[in-house]
């Protein structure tokens, strides 16, 4: 037998480097591209949840208002986190209040102590007088509250905020 021509079966050990090489190569960038796509999913998530809890803390407070016969106290249109108060048919109080150091909207009947709403960056509520325009702070003349949630939103340049907002007409009027 001839040793010199026969080859043996199998892959070099350069070979065997190279191949590993290229499957590293390809498994980094797919484990790079998997957590970019999962990041902007928790992102959008996140996002959603915030969006939602916004719009349904505005549309609670919105649906009360309109069942309100009057408003008893109000904070300033100014106040970035405002208080409302109202009276309702049946005599009882509906009360929310924004705690801006949690970021947390309250809701309760006697003191606002229950969740209503988290992530809520701003909460202003506006009273308006009849002609719906002419803002005012006075009780007596309130016939519709404006009320506007603002929620941060997380982005890789940085946050970024959006206000949803509604006006509400009171039912007694």
């Amino acid at each position: 037998m001839n040793r010199t021509n026969r080859r043996r079966a199998g892959f070099t050990l350069v070979e065997m480097i190279a191949a590993t090489a290229m499957l590293a190569v390809l498994t980094t960038a797919s484990f790079a591209l998997v957590r970019t796509a999962n990041d902007a999913w928790r992102r959008h998530r996140d996002d959603s949840q915030s969006r939602r809890e916004a719009i349904a803390a505005l549309q609670h407070v919105v649906r009360r208002v309109r069942q309100a016969t009057q408003v008893t106290a109000i904070s300033t249109a100014a106040d970035a986190s405002g208080f409302l108060t109202l009276q309702m048919v049946d005599g009882t109080s509906a009360l929310w209040d924004h705690n801006g150091g949690t970021s947390q909207v309250l809701y309760g009947t006697t003191t606002a102590n229950n969740l209503l709403a988290e992530s809520i960056t701003q909460m202003n509520v506006i009273g308006l007088t009849a002609n719906g325009l002419a803002q005012t702070t006075d009780p007596a003349r309130i016939h519709a509250v404006r009320c506007q949630m603002t929620y941060a939103l997380s982005r890789p340049a940085g946050p970024v905020s959006e206000t949803v907002s509604c006006t509400a007409w009171l039912r007694a009027w």
